[in-house]
């Protein structure tokens, strides 16, 4: 579990730093493609940065992207997503999947902790 930062009322202020060496670079084309090595059990928020236009989905290894049915991610605008909530490990999402709409591309993907 994170240790948020807190303000003068004690009221936690979300706030997550990077993890070090913790940085992933997915290249894309209009094929799909996915986070290797996967994210430990203990990240529950990663930011996003697309250098093109992109659809991504957060699953299990198996997870694939589809330019039709897929979440859009605008490209050079940075998004914060959640992998799972913190009551089980298990259940949280380890990997991401890109493909791009329509340019060669690529994903940058930063674990917060």
């Amino acid at each position: 579990m994170s240790k948020q930062p807190r303000d003068d009322g004690n009221a936690a202020i979300p706030v997550l730093g990077f993890r070090p060496n913790r940085g992933h670079q997915v290249p894309f084309t209009v094929g799909a493609s996915n986070t290797s090595p996967q994210f430990s059990d203990s990240i529950r928020v990663v930011t996003l940065f697309s250098t093109q236009d992109a659809f991504i989905e957060t699953g299990d290894a198996s997870v694939t992207a589809s330019n039709t049915t897929s979440h859009f991610l605008p490209a050079d605008i940075p998004y914060d997503i959640s992998l799972g909530d913190e009551t089980s490990a298990v259940d949280n999402d380890k990997f991401v999947a890109v493909i791009g709409s329509t340019s060669d591309g690529k994903l940058f993907i930063s674990e917060r902790e």
